[in-house]
C-alpha cells in the first residue's frame, strides 16, 4: 500500500464528511421551520375552534339578553289588557303578544341549537388544546434536539479540522501543494476512485492499460480526464484506511 495515496484517501474521505456536516448544518434551519409551520398550523385550527366556540357563547347570550327583553314586552303587552276599550284594540294586542311569543319560541330554539353546539365544541377544544400541549412539549423537545446536534456537529468539524491537518503534514510537499490545488479547482474533489475501469468522479472510462497499472498499486496515478488522483477500492487496504478515518470522527 501506498502511505502517501492512503492519506490523500483518508484527506478527501475527511473532506467529503465535511461536505456532509455543512449540509446537515444548513438543513437544521429548515428543519426547525417545518416543525414550527406543522405546529403553528395545527395550533391554528385548536385557535379557530375556541374562537368559534367564543363566538358561540356570545351568541348564547346575545339571545338570553333578546328572549329577557321580549318576555319583558309580552309582560308589559298583557297589563294593557285591562286598559283596552275596544275589541279592535283587543285583538290587535293579542296579536302582538302572540307575534311576541312566536318570536321568544324561535329565540329559545336559536339558544337550544346554540348550547348544542357549544357542549360539542367544547368537548372538541378540550381535546385539540391537550393535543397542542403535547405537541408543544414535543416540538420544543426536537428544536432543542437539533440545536444539541448542531453543537455536536460543530464539535465534529473542529476534530475533523484538526485530523485533516495533520494528514497534511504527513503528505509529500509537492502532493500537499497539489491536494490543494485539484480541491480548489475541482469542487473540493482531488481524489477519486475508479470502478470497472471507470472514474467515478467524471464518469469517463480509463484506458484498458491504465486500469490494470492502477490495480497493481505500484504508484500514484492521475485521472487522464479529470486529472483527480485515482484508486482501486477494491484493495483493501485502502477501503480500510477509509473506514478507519470516518469511524474515528464519528465515534470522536
Amino acid at each position: 500500500m501506498n502511505d502517501q495515496l492512503k492519506y490523500l484517501i483518508q484527506f478527501q474521505a475527511l473532506e467529503n464528511k465535511r461536505k456532509a456536516f455543512h449540509a446537515e448544518l444548513e438543513d437544521i434551519p429548515k428543519r426547525k421551520a417545518k416543525l414550527e409551520k406543522e405546529f403553528n398550523e395545527f395550533e391554528s385550527q385548536y385557535l379557530m375552534k375556541r374562537t368559534e366556540l367564543d363566538h358561540l357563547r356570545k351568541l348564547y347570550r346575545d339571545l338570553e339578553k333578546q328572549v329577557a327583553m321580549l318576555e319583558e314586552r309580552l309582560r308589559r303587552a298583557r297589563q294593557k289588557e285591562s286598559e283596552v276599550k275596544t275589541n279592535k284594540e283587543y285583538r290587535a294586542l293579542l296579536a302582538e303578544q302572540e307575534e311576541i311569543k312566536r318570536e321568544i319560541a324561535e329565540k329559545e330554539d336559536q339558544m337550544l341549537e346554540c348550547m348544542e353546539k357549544t357542549e360539542h365544541l367544547q368537548k372538541e377544544v378540550r381535546v385539540l388544546e391537550g393535543q397542542v400541549a403535547e405537541k408543544r412539549e414535543k416540538l420544543q423537545k426536537e428544536l432543542s434536539e437539533l440545536d444539541i446536534y448542531r453543537e455536536e456537529i460543530g464539535r465534529k468539524l473542529l476534530q475533523l479540522d484538526k485530523i485533516q491537518e495533520e494528514l497534511k503534514n504527513k503528505l509529500d510537499e509537492q502532493l500537499k501543494r497539489k491536494c490543494e490545488f485539484l480541491m480548489v479547482k475541482k469542487g473540493g474533489v482531488a481524489v477519486a476512485p475508479v470502478e470497472k475501469g471507470v472514474c467515478r468522479v467524471c464518469h469517463v472510462s480509463l484506458p484498458p492499460q491504465k486500469f490494470i497499472e492502477l490495480q497493481k498499486d505500484e504508484s500514484l496515478m492521475h485521472c487522464p480526464h479529470c486529472q483527480r488522483f485515482i484508486y482501486w477500492p477494491q484493495h483493501e487496504r485502502y477501503a480500510s484506511a477509509e473506514k478507519e478515518i470516518l469511524t474515528f470522527i464519528s465515534t470522536s
